[in-house]
């Protein structure tokens, strides 16, 4: 029974059970042992089954839920709140979100928020409800047959009526004591598991409420799964400015944080990361963080270099660079690789790596940080490096900026090895290896083995540049 009094006997989530896969396994399940039934058609004295949601955090979400049931042949209803603190349903996008649901086959009530009117009285309840159903009516070209309590007080689980301004009641005295309830509120099974209530199917009819924020794509605790709703809906604002000042062509001034803008092409996921570091002025770790981004970038393009020019077998890169990482940062890598920088600045570029490592080793071992303004101008110095060497590696024979996540190096191989070595990850680009580049991988290696054993070898670093049968020269340590 419904009561505001029930102490849940649960306290343990189950994560695992809230993703769009389980959700699936749930719908055959019901389906299995229950009819569908709708609030204003209820087969009473049958076996049915009558299946809601209240949107409260997310209406792209509920649209991912009702292609699932659709899917799998259930029509339910889904609750909507004109007063929702996380989404607007005079908003396009998201009027457009109920009007597919109901596309869908699917029915549309009312998720009334009480607690917005501070009602005082069941007649009050009735105008309101009344009023509220109009409005969805106008919106929606359907009046709903039903309504739901949102976050319900004891007041309002003690109006008992069968309807209120029309609607139907989700929590009337007869489904409080004829209908058994399953609810994933607050994100876990409070009281039974619905995958056990649909398995044991013990129970004649069977009303069950799941709130589409909380079925994500995989499995997490439900506080995640609420910022991924307002988070999501905050990038879909933001994504709408930008949309809208290009449309416009008007310029999209972004001060400082500009610097980072030619990620937005390059990963999305990325850009946005660091753009919300940037915004809320989080320069210590920005700046940890574009570190971070820059020496994969180099240790990317250098394994690029390794397998697609020098032909090294991918496995034999892949065991180096994890041994390297001890000894290497990133641009001396680099540098033994290609015997210069991407740079024509030479020393003044080097200078600024060096720095930049220091500020990075600083700030990682928590030494009091700079102030705000220099962090920002170091973060705007380390986004040009990072952007001069994309452009490089996207003009060089590689291709590569180092950047995008589905980059791999053995991309660069595919074009380089024979077919007979398509199926031998230890042939992968490695045709065959000509004895100058056979020279210069073993005095790479051998320096990484001295620098990981502690011996202080300095590279030689004469020599860069190309020679006429357009390999990169580079001298090492023998």
């Amino acid at each position: 029974m419904i009561s505001v009094d029930n102490q849940p006997p649960n306290a343990a989530p189950q994560d695992e059970d809230f993703t769009i896969e389980a959700y699936h396994g749930l719908v055959r399940l019901c389906l299995s042992s229950y009819t569908p039934a709708s609030y204003d058609r209820i087969p009473w004295g049958q076996r049915f089954v009558l299946w809601r949601h209240d949107c409260d955090y997310s209406l792209n979400r509920a649209l991912a839920v009702g292609r699932a049931e659709h899917d799998e042949g259930l029509n339910s209803t889904f609750f909507v709140n004109p007063h929702s603190e996380f989404y607007n349903l005079l908003e396009r996008s998201q009027l457009e979100i109920v009007k597919s649901l109901l596309g869908l086959g699917h029915e549309v009530g009312l998720h009334f928020d009480a607690a917005f009117h501070a009602t005082r009285s069941e007649d009050e309840l009735h105008d309101q409800i009344a009023r509220e159903a109009r409005l969805l009516e106008e919106l929606l070209g359907k009046r709903p047959a039903v309504f739901s309590f949102h976050n319900p007080t004891a007041f309002h689980l003690g109006c008992e009526a069968e309807t209120y301004g029309g609607l139907v009641n989700c929590y009337s005295r007869r489904f409080k004591t004829e209908v058994p309830y399953c609810s994933d509120s607050n994100g876990y099974w409070r009281f039974r598991r619905l995958s056990e209530v649909l398995s044991e199917a013990s129970d004649s009819c069977l009303q069950v409420l799941t709130h589409p924020g909380w079925w994500q794509s995989r499995a997490m605790p439900p506080r995640q799964r609420v910022f991924r709703c307002a988070f999501g809906r905050a990038r879909a604002t933001m994504l709408f400015y930008d949309q809208a000042i290009e449309d416009c062509s008007r310029e999209n001034f972004a001060g400082t944080a500009a610097s980072i803008s030619f990620l937005r092409s390059v990963d999305r996921e990325i850009f946005e990361a660091l753009d919300y570091l940037w915004n809320m002025r989080r320069f210590a770790t920005l700046f940890l963080e574009l570190s971070r981004l820059h020496e994969t970038q180099l240790r990317r393009i250098c394994k690029a270099i390794l397998i697609g020019e020098w032909r090294i077998p991918v496995a034999q890169v892949c065991g180096f660079l994890d041994q390297a990482i001890a000894g290497f940062d990133g641009l001396s890598l680099f540098k033994c690789i290609c015997g210069r920088s991407w740079l024509p600045a030479g020393e003044a570029h080097d200078a600024a790596h060096r720095r930049s490592l220091m500020v990075r080793d600083r700030l990682a071992q928590g030494a009091p940080e700079a102030a705000d303004e220099t962090l920002e101008a170091d973060c705007v110095e380390l986004c040009g490096r990072i952007e001069s060497l994309a452009v490089w590696g996207r003009g060089e024979p590689i291709g590569l900026d180092g950047l995008s996540q589905e980059e791999s190096a053995s991309d660069a191989a595919d074009t380089r090895q024979g077919p007979h070595d398509a199926g031998d990850p230890e042939k992968q680009g490695s045709c065959e290896i000509c004895e100058a580049y056979r020279n210069r991988w073993e005095a790479l290696q051998k320096h990484a083995g001295g620098l990981a054993a502690g011996a202080a070898v300095r590279p030689e670093t004469a020599g860069a540049g190309r020679d006429d049968g357009g390999a990169k020269r580079l001298a090492l340590p023998c």
